[in-house]
């Protein structure tokens, strides 16, 4: 069921559900219902739930906790939340809104009292009964597929199996975005242009095209897509589009494997990405594949959030700035490393440039790290690991947008598990009096010091950032360094507490 489903169905409704934020999501598929009053319950989702709550933990919860649960939330790619109102929370709290409109996430007003029990019970039932029939009419597919490849049958085979066991057009596409084999109603026309986005048929309120990777041995290998109808049952699509993709593999090891360049260009980014990465190997599998031993290096990391997307065009992006070698160590990441054609003295002018270009790129449907830039081949792990940590931070979640990992090194350290422990120290020793505050204020004077602190003490620039007049800036540093114990502008005390700012939202 999608969420609006959900809300429609007669064990819901009498709550009288109101959009509040989201109203774009939702079409998003609902996996499971689920109740709680734990802050703190997105590390037990598995994403797709709608989550129903009476809203009397909100009730008493901070604003910046009220953000976190809403992020939280986000970042395990939940539904949406359904919050109850009435004499313990009488309206959502509107911190909450404010974190969720800006992250596009549905939150629901119920406002009258329905049994969450039942509700849960109720539609739950009808998930499963429904995920049943998905599963065996995937399994039949499955089996029908292994019968085409037994049979001798290729890539053009599987795809009109799958077409016609699903009822939808569906395309192969290569890496430079050719078609390879196409099945289904209507065909789907060849992209003019390499790197151009998948074409979409002209369906009146149709899905949106469904996009899946296949590698071979790691390498980017095709990409297979499929064009639901209006009436589509996405979630039985999702299921088929798995299954094809493994035999679609099998079919495709046989007419299109990788070639050696390939293979090598997978194998030096792995040996990058690697705990036990060997500089002379790398250095020497680099100039196998004509990257230049002493030239710049870049490293690129991209996770990819929900379904797998084929990251169309993002070879294209970046081979405009030197010669590149790609990895998929999963279908929803990918490993790059980017040898620069640029002199050193215009390395910074590209990696700007590039950071831009993957910003737009990006468009809000991946998040992306790029590692520093290192002088030669050999150093090529440090960047790209450094771009990979930087994914994995803070707590595993997903946000989408470009980071550059050469900002956030202060972060990979300090917030590694080995450092969390004094790192939050750090940050209670530094920033104690003004945690103590109340929200509010506490917020106003956090975000004021962090300003002042990234724009290295101006003032003019600090005030133009938070839109004030310098005399509401002097004010507020007043107010928080006679907290802290007086100004720290060149002393000793200004290093810890700037780390302490970076970090505190990580930590605490």
């Amino acid at each position: 069921m999608t969420v609006s489903r959900v809300l429609a169905h007669p064990s819901l409704a009498p709550a009288r559900p109101r959009i509040l934020t989201g109203s774009e999501g939702l079409d998003r598929t609902v996996r499971w219902i689920h109740s709680s009053e734990v802050l703190a319950i997105a590390p037990l989702l598995r994403g797709g739930e709608l989550l129903l709550t009476g809203g009397s933990t909100l009730a008493r919860a901070g604003e910046s906790q009220q953000r976190s649960y809403i992020q939280s939330l986000s970042d395990r790619a939940v539904a949406g939340v359904a919050i109850e109102t009435g004499a313990e929370l009488a309206e959502v709290p509107p911190a909450l809104l404010a974190e969720a409109s800006g992250l596009g996430f549905p939150v629901i007003e119920l406002r009258r009292v329905v049994p969450f029990v039942e509700v849960a019970e109720v539609i739950n039932a009808s998930l499963v009964d429904d995920s049943v029939v998905r599963l065996r009419s995937a399994g039949a597919l499955s089996h029908e597929m292994s019968g085409v490849l037994a049979d001798g049958g290729g890539t053009q085979e599987v795809l009109d199996t799958l077409a016609r066991h699903v009822s939808v057009g569906a395309a192969l596409f290569d890496p430079a975005g050719r078609v390879i084999a196409t099945s289904g109603s209507g065909g789907v026309p060849e992209p003019e242009l390499p790197h151009a986005p998948v074409p979409e048929p002209e369906l009146p309120h149709a899905p949106s095209a469904m996009e899946a990777p296949l590698t071979l041995r790691g390498v980017p290998t095709a990409t297979l897509v499929l064009y639901p109808g209006a009436e589509a049952d996405v979630a039985l699509l999702e299921l088929a589009q798995d299954r094809a993709v493994e035999a679609l593999q099998l079919a495709l090891l046989r007419t299109r494997p990788p070639g050696v360049q390939e293979l090598a260009a997978g194998e030096l980014v792995r040996l990058a990405a690697g705990e036990n990465a060997r500089p002379q190997r790398i250095r020497r599998l680099g100039e196998s594949l004509r990257f230049p031993p002493d030239g710049q290096v870049i490293g690129v990391a991209v996770q990819a959030a929900g379904r797998p997307t084929a990251f169309q065009g993002l070879e294209g992006v970046l081979a405009r700035h030197g010669r590149t070698a790609i990895d998929m160590p999963s279908p929803l990441g990918i490993h790059a490393l980017v040898s620069l054609r640029a002199p050193r003295r215009s390395a910074r002018g590209v990696r700007a440039r590039l950071i831009a270009e993957l910003t737009e790129w990006s468009a809000g449907r991946t998040a992306i790290a790029v590692g520093p830039t290192v002088p030669e081949l050999a150093d090529a792990a440090v960047s790209l690991r450094a771009a990979m940590e930087c994914l994995r931070q803070p707590g595993g979640g997903f946000a989408a947008g470009v980071v550059d990992a050469s900002e956030q090194s202060v972060e990979r350290l300090l917030l590694d598990d080995s450092f969390r422990g004094p790192a939050e120290r750090l940050v209670r020793e530094q920033l104690g009096p003004i945690l103590a505050l109340r929200d509010g204020e506490r917020e106003l004077l956090l975000t004021t010091l962090s300003a002042y602190f990234e724009t290295s003490f101006n003032k003019t620039r600090t005030a133009a950032d938070l839109h004030l007049q310098r005399q509401s800036l002097y004010a507020r540093l007043r107010r928080a360094f006679d907290l802290l114990g007086g100004d720290p502008t060149g002393t000793p005390r200004a290093l810890p507490l700037h780390l302490a700012l970076r970090l505190y939202r990580h930590v605490l």
